[in-house]
Formats: C-alpha cells, structure tokens, sequence
C-alpha cells in the first residue's frame, strides 16, 4: 500500500527503486486543507518523470522557491490530498540525488 495515494505509487515506486526514504506523512507546510506531505531528499525532472511513469494529467508539480521562508519541488495529488515533496533544484546539495 502506498505511503502517499494510488495517484503517486508510480512515483513512490521510482523511489523505492532509488534507495530515496519516503518520509512519514506530515500535515503540509501551507496548511490543513492541503491534506498529508511526505518528504523525499531527491530533486525531479517533472516532465520525464511524468511521461516515464504515466502519472495521470491531474497530479501537480510545482517547484516553490521562497528562499528563506523555505523551497520545495513537489508532486501533489488534488483527489487525496497527498504529496511527496523533494528539494527544489537551486538548494539541493551536488550528492542530491535527481529522478529523471
């Protein structure tokens, strides 16, 4: 069973995959009605990945830079609620692993 939703195995998966920790599922960072994050140390090339897993057209992806108020890269299902978020490309650091 997936940690995130049926929308994200897929990508859940690809992680496993790559030796990337899923974290627990947290409540999101911008707030309640945003449903359950789990946090993943990788950076995503979106495009790719989407086209590679068939991630269906609904999901999201969105990198957010908000520099010191914190950055992420994220896949987010709307029908769950759920998101596996990773580190946006401009701050992971060069052993960041990256899922294309």
């Amino acid at each position: 069973m997936p940690i995130s939703c049926v929308h994200l195995a897929p990508l859940e998966a690809e992680l496993e995959r790559r030796g990337v920790k899923i974290g627990e599922p947290t409540p999101s960072p911008y707030g309640p009605e945003w449903g359950l994050w789990s946090e993943v140390n990788c950076t995503f090339d979106a495009g790719a990945l989407r086209k590679r897993l068939g991630l269906p057209d609904f999901i999201r992806f969105e990198e957010y830079d908000g520099r010191i108020a914190g950055s992420d890269a994220t896949f987010y299902c709307p029908r769950c609620r759920r998101a596996l978020m990773g580190r946006h490309p401009a701050y992971a650091g060069p052993t960041t692993p990256r899922l294309s």
